[in-house]
């Protein structure tokens, strides 16, 4: 037989389970309710990245860049953040060097498929003076560097972490080329012996095919573009 002291001990000690189990939800609703009437901008941002990997999952070893690369007066952008794959963005305009992020493929020239990004939501410019420049066009949900949300425009470093929308990628770029010396006999030797995979697709000269012949490159270009393999030559 149940003791019925015993059980009303029970009985009440649950109850104050469930009391403090109450009230401290109570204590979290309203730290957010002050947290959102001071700053509503920082509360969206909790929230966004609370929610970020069951919107986005990560999938090893895929990682998202942008690389900015010039070569005297003409900058281009290489980068996986459109269609999953790596690309050369080139934008011959060289007045008016801009590349534009956003959902839309007809205003933006890398579209994205990312629900929570604007039509045209960033773009990245490059500038003699300055280099290459990050700006928000007036996004819904703002764009981000290095978890901080820039108003009109940021001047970009190599390792930048950028977001925008449910997306983060790494900037990269490089603020001086270096010649490297000859390569010494014996690596030349290691790489003569080298067997090339068969799936590697091969040009005329038994060459590693990177670009296709009848895309044209500007001159200027020709010898950073001949070394980067995989990738797929796009004009702005």
């Amino acid at each position: 037989m149940f003791d019925p002291k015993v059980l009303s001990e029970y009985a009440l000690s649950n109850m104050d389970f469930a009391t403090e189990s109450i009230q401290n939800r109570l204590n979290l609703f309203q730290t957010f309710k002050r947290l959102y009437e001071q700053n509503p901008a920082l509360l969206s941002e909790i929230l966004n990245l609370a929610t970020l990997d069951k919107q986005m999952p990560v999938h090893p070893g895929n990682f998202s860049y942008v690389l900015g690369l010039v070569t005297d007066k003409q900058a281009l952008l290489i980068t996986n953040v459109s269609e999953d794959r790596s690309q050369i963005f080139l934008q011959p305009q060289l007045h008016n060097q801009i590349w534009t992020f956003g959902r839309d493929p007809n205003k933006a020239s890398l579209p994205i498929r990312d629900r929570r990004l604007s039509r045209c939501h960033a773009a990245i410019r490059y500038d003699n003076a300055c280099g290459f420049l990050l700006y928000d066009l007036a996004s819904t949900n703002g764009t981000y560097v290095n978890g901080v949300r820039i108003r009109q425009s940021h001047i970009l470093r190599d390792g930048d972490l950028i977001r925008l929308g449910s997306m983060n990628f790494g900037f990269f770029t490089g603020a001086e080329f270096r010649r490297v010396g000859d390569t010494p006999p014996e690596v030349l030797q290691l790489i003569s012996e080298a067997t090339v995979p068969p799936t590697a697709p091969m040009d005329d000269d038994g060459m590693p095919a990177t670009i296709a012949d009848d895309e044209a490159l500007p001159p200027n270009l020709e010898p950073t573009l001949h070394f980067m393999s995989g990738t797929e030559f796009a004009q702005e």
